[in-house]
């Protein structure tokens, strides 16, 4: 994948709904053939709910703690103490051979793999390995391990919790790398809660690897200027 209008951004910290609504503009530029990512934190605790869920089935108490829906599917993730990752890209450059969900999601979940590997850290995707999926039913991401999951491949644990969209003209996917306990109790968010496991792996080791995949990916410079949103520089992308 390679354009010269596509583009990588590192970014600070932020509340969940500006990150949910530069994702959803991400998504809507790759749709218009610019692909992209984000690099980003969450400004505290706060859950991002899938387009299917709802606050009030799906978690404890909606106004024990902030939360957002996001533009993708999949089920709740607990932030503010991970790295989180979008990638958005039209389906005509990253998949242009396919349109099954599995392909395109093996294409653009491919860097993320890669910058866990970079970062010291076995991971694949769970259809790869003998740890294909867990039963079950929760509201919580990391409580469920689908086949398209990204795990460890030596014990089958959930790296990364990852979301997709894919339109007719292109793809988001949405991934949380959890790098520290979290802020708030799972078990105070979720009935079925997972138990806590951050990576094994400093913040800024695992955020200068996904860096290079994603920028290799991408095929732009890996030396970006952080908090320099590029979608602010085309009319019709200026985040509110």
């Amino acid at each position: 994948m390679k354009s010269d209008r596509d583009f990588l951004q590192v970014e600070h910290a932020r509340a969940g709904d500006y990150n949910m609504r530069v994702d959803a503009e991400l998504l809507h530029a790759a749709s218009e053939g610019r692909g992209g990512a984000r690099i980003y934190e969450w400004d505290g605790p706060w859950v991002s709910l899938g387009t299917s869920q709802s606050p009030d089935r799906d978690l404890i108490d909606p106004a024990a703690i902030r939360w957002v829906r996001r533009p993708t599917g999949g089920k709740a993730v607990l932030h503010g103490h991970d790295v989180t990752v979008s990638i958005a890209c039209p389906l005509s450059s990253l998949c242009p051979d396919s349109r099954k969900v599995t392909d395109v999601y093996r294409r653009i979940i491919a860097p993320i793999i890669a910058g866990l590997n970079g970062a010291g850290i076995s991971a694949r995707l769970a259809a790869d390995t003998p740890f294909g999926r867990t039963k079950g039913r929760t509201s919580d991401c990391f409580s469920h391990i689908s086949p398209i999951d990204v795990v460890d491949a030596t014990t089958g644990r959930k790296l990364v919790g990852c979301a997709l969209r894919v339109t007719r003209e292109a793809v988001l996917a949405q991934c949380s790398a959890p790098v520290g306990m979290p802020l708030v109790d799972p078990a105070e968010v979720f009935r079925s809660p997972h138990v806590p496991q951050p990576l094994e792996v400093g913040k800024e080791s695992l955020v200068a690897s996904l860096r290079r995949e994603l920028a290799s990916f991408l095929g732009t410079n890996e030396n970006v200027a952080e908090n320099d949103n590029p979608l602010q520089r085309d009319d019709g992308l200026r985040p509110r």
